[in-house]
């Protein structure tokens, strides 16, 4: 993937597996960062409220950054989370979610045993779903004169621009989603169309998040 591309779930995605008795439940989905994990993770848990374990593994993006978590619930250290995300580090997945919750069956796995498992549960997952590749979204809010207006929003619409919203004040702040690899060309353009005098913000997330 380039800098401005990335791979991740089309939707949210399950699989559901047994070995040696315990039952592992591979619950996987895309998120546009750490709020929307936390939503899943806990999403999980409430459903599953009796299971064992419930080990997480996440990739986001998060301003500028990548993120990366992994927690073992209480398995092994390194047995649970980590195998997770050293899949979708394999897979060069980000944006996503998986958690790997489990019902102990009586039966002792061993480290090997539960590493397998919950690589497994992370891969099934995945593997149950349809990838797509996005494109990175940078945000930002942009402000200009009245005269100014039309001639930006002719501008970011050109760039493949998505208004968020717009705010007419004594001047006009627009706020827009705008792809990573036009971000440069918009900076360039809105001092052009207001010779210097517009302002530009970048936004850490997305408005509301």
């Amino acid at each position: 993937m380039s800098k401005y591309r990335y791979r991740t779930l089309r939707r949210e995605v399950r699989a559901i597996f047994t070995i040696k008795g315990s039952r592992f439940i591979g619950s996987a989905a895309p998120a546009a960062g750490e709020e929307a994990v936390r939503t899943f993770i806990e999403r999980v848990r409430n459903e599953f409220p009796d299971a064992t374990h419930h080990a997480y593994a996440y990739r986001v993006r998060e301003g500028r950054g990548l993120v990366e978590r992994a927690h073992d619930a209480r398995e092994p250290a390194g047995t649970a989370g980590l195998p997770m995300l050293q899949l979708l580090q394999g897979r060069q997945l980000t944006d996503l979610v998986v958690v790997g919750t489990r019902y102990f069956g009586g039966t002792k796995l061993g480290v090997g045993g539960l590493t397998r498992a919950y690589r497994r549960c992370a891969r099934d997952s995945i593997e149950q779903g349809e990838l797509v590749v996005r494109e990175r979204l940078c945000y930002c809010r942009l402000t200009v004169s009245y005269e100014e207006i039309g001639a930006l929003l002719r501008q970011l619409e050109s760039l493949q621009g998505r208004i968020i919203g717009t705010d007419y004040a004594a001047v006009v702040t627009v706020t827009v989603a705008l792809p990573y690899r036009a971000v440069e060309t918009a900076r360039k353009r809105l001092d052009e169309i207001s010779r210097g005098s517009g302002r530009w913000e970048l936004l850490e997330a997305p408005p509301g998040s």
